[in-house]
C-alpha cells in the first residue's frame, strides 16, 4: 500500500497531525514564502490534490498548523499548572517553567513561531489563526493576574494590560531564546518573569491601576 493510500485511510485527526507535521518541518526549512503546498505533500509523502481537497490552499494549511501547535503549547502549560498548589502565584510559577521547557524550546517550534509571526501580516487566515490563538493565551494570564490581584487585595488592578505586559516579556524571550539560544538559559527565563511579578507585589501593580484611573 502507497504512503498516499496509507494517508487516506487515516482518522482525519492522524491526517491532520501528519499534515501540520510536515507542515512545521517545511516552515523551519524554507520558511512562510518558501513553503509551498508542493514541498508540504513531498514532505507529507502525499499528493498536491489530497492536500487541496481538505485546505483551500498554502495560507489555510499554514493557519491549520499556528493552531495545533498553540492548541499543543496551552495543553502543556495547563498541565504544568493543575501540578501545583491551587494559589494564582503557584501557578504562574509553573506557567513559566512550563513556558521554558524543553518542550517549548524546541528550536523546530521556535523556528515555527519565527514564520508563524512573519506571515501573521501576510494572510488573513493567519492573521485570524493569530488573533484566536493569542486571545486565548492571554485570556489565560489575565486570569492568572485578576486571581493574584484578588488573593493579594488589590484594588482596581488592571490585569488585561498586565497580562499584555507580561504576554509581550515572554513573547520577547521566546523571539530571543529563537535567534539567539546562548543568551539566557531556560532558569534564567523563569527568573525574569519571577522577578516581573515580584515587581508587582513590591507596588509594581500601581502602575496597572494608574492606567485604568487614566493617570
Amino acid at each position: 500500500m502507497t504512503q498516499e493510500a496509507r494517508f487516506s485511510r487515516m482518522l482525519p485527526e492522524l491526517r491532520k497531525a501528519n499534515l501540520v507535521e510536515a507542515t512545521l518541518a517545511c516552515l523551519k526549512r524554507h520558511g512562510f514564502q518558501g513553503a509551498s503546498i508542493r514541498k508540504i505533500s513531498a514532505e507529507a509523502g502525499v499528493s498536491v490534490g489530497l492536500i487541496s481537497h481538505h485546505y483551500s490552499g498554502k495560507d489555510e494549511l499554514v493557519a491549520e498548523a499556528y493552531m495545533a501547535v498553540t492548541g499543543r503549547v496551552m495543553q502543556l502549560l495547563r498541565e504544568a499548572m493543575a501540578q501545583v498548589a491551587p494559589n494564582a502565584r503557584e501557578r504562574l510559577s509553573a506557567f513559566f517553567r512550563g513556558s521554558f521547557s524543553a518542550e517549548l524550546l524546541d528550536p523546530q517550534l521556535l523556528d515555527a513561531w519565527l514564520a508563524f509571526w512573519g506571515a501573521v501580516k501576510t494572510a488573513e487566515a493567519i492573521n485570524l489563526a493569530h488573533d484566536h490563538s493569542y486571545g486565548e493565551y492571554r485570556r489565560e494570564l489575565r486570569t492568572l493576574l485578576a486571581e493574584l490581584a484578588r488573593e493579594e487585595g488589590w484594588e482596581r488592578f488592571d490585569a488585561d494590560l498586565a497580562a499584555i505586559s507580561l504576554s509581550a516579556l515572554l513573547d520577547g524571550l521566546w523571539l530571543e531564546s529563537g535567534l539567539n539560544p546562548g543568551t539566557f538559559t531556560p532558569a534564567q527565563g523563569v527568573q525574569i518573569c519571577e522577578a516581573w511579578v515580584d515587581g508587582l507585589q513590591a507596588g509594581g501593580r500601581q502602575r496597572f491601576t494608574a492606567a485604568t484611573e487614566g493617570c
